[in-house]
């Protein structure tokens, strides 16, 4: 996989984000929630480094029809912009579920508050670690981050309900731009 190559969801990408069917991996499902068609591997790999090897990551969701490549060289954000997946290949792919209408707004502060008080709440005096990394978290990508921190954290110190607050921090950030 290229550093230069771009990547897209596919359908069946669409549909896991929305539905966790397949049930993947916390981490690969954080990745894939960060392809978005127009950045290269290459940013991908830079903005997520926290998550570990991001290379491997999107080669597993390519091998799992997750991901597809849209191009690869300097025309790649040109080519995401026009289709994320080609059209011949939405035909085959069963529709996504349609994403309720969500009753809350959505936006990275609310985000960032609701996870800071769900780890102060769950992990008492051990969410310090974390609350540095939420508190200047101000982009998706950082927000996303800092939650795999705080899962982490929660799996480390016995938290039973991370899927619940990572089902209401998801609620309330904001669709990718």
């Amino acid at each position: 996989m290229g550093n230069d190559w771009v990547l897209a969801k596919t359908a069946a990408g669409v549909d896991e984000i929305a539905t966790r069917s397949r049930r993947i991996p916390p981490r690969l499902r954080t990745v894939l929630i960060l392809v978005d068609g127009r950045q290269s591997v290459q940013t991908l790999a830079e903005s997520a480094a926290a998550l570990g090897d991001i290379r491997q990551a999107l080669t597993d969701l390519h091998e799992q029809g997750l991901v597809v490549l849209v191009n690869h060289g300097a025309h790649g954000a040109d080519a995401a912009s026009r289709a994320a997946v080609a059209p011949d290949s939405r035909a085959r792919q069963p529709a996504p579920h349609p994403r309720p209408t969500p009753t809350r707004r959505r936006s990275l502060a609310l985000a960032r508050l609701y996870l800071l008080d769900a780890m102060e709440q769950s992990l008492r005096n051990n969410d310090q670690p974390i609350r540095e990394h939420l508190r200047t978290a101000t982009s998706r990508v950082e927000l996303l981050r800092a939650f795999e921190m705080c899962r982490q954290i929660a799996g480390d110190v016995g938290v039973g309900h991370i899927d619940v607050i990572e089902e209401k921090f998801m609620d309330m950030l904001p669709d990718e731009t």
